[in-house]
């Protein structure tokens, strides 16, 4: 049943964000990540625990069709996630998708910071309150406490590149441990 995509998609976020607000409030209709965004950092690959929580697990492996494959354990419960890398100046970021394909979900790219530090994955997504007031200069939608853009990867992109690294752009940090 297509619903049940549609739940465990927005449970696999849930469980990602690590954060009170739950999932992103800021997600691209369309893809940030370009067919050009073929690169893999190996140290992203392996299995990750989330800091103080062992039930919580990520494993990232490389894509079938280039990126990641990411699957989130939670419990008795498995949800996937694609991703593609993109390296903005010295920054690393993940265009994170869920891997479900369902017609009744509308695809949304939420865009994830990521510092790897030796057996330390630390990320938060790009989505601060401060991050939505500078993208109010892109096409976007704002409904239900959430935001919608509807520019096209090239501005994205520039959008990224200009504010991305600031440290405004991101929320909560979460935390990882690598165990594999």
């Amino acid at each position: 049943m297509k619903i049940k995509g549609m739940l465990a998609a927005a449970a696999a976020i849930v469980i990602l964000s690590g954060c009170e607000s739950g999932v992103p409030a800021l997600l691209s209709l369309e893809p940030v990540a370009t067919g050009k965004d073929t690169a893999i950092d190996t140290a992203l690959l392996g299995t990750w625990e989330e800091s103080g929580n062992k039930d919580l697990t990520a494993i990232i492996r490389s894509g079938d069709r280039g990126g990641y494959q990411i699957a989130i354990v939670a419990g008795g419960s498995v949800m996937g996630f694609q991703a593609r890398l993109i390296r903005i100046h010295e920054s690393e970021f993940l265009d994170l998708e869920p891997s479900d394909d369902n017609d009744f979900r509308i695809p949304g790219h939420a865009i994830m910071r990521l510092w790897v530090e030796g057996s330390l994955l630390r990320w938060a997504f790009l989505d601060s309150d401060w991050l939505k007031q500078q993208a109010a200069a892109l096409a976007t939608h704002t409904g239900d406490g959430k935001m919608q853009i509807f520019s096209p990867t090239t501005d994205v992109r520039a959008f990224l590149a200009a504010i991305g690294e600031n440290d405004k752009a991101y929320g909560k940090v979460a935390t990882w441990q690598k165990t594999q």
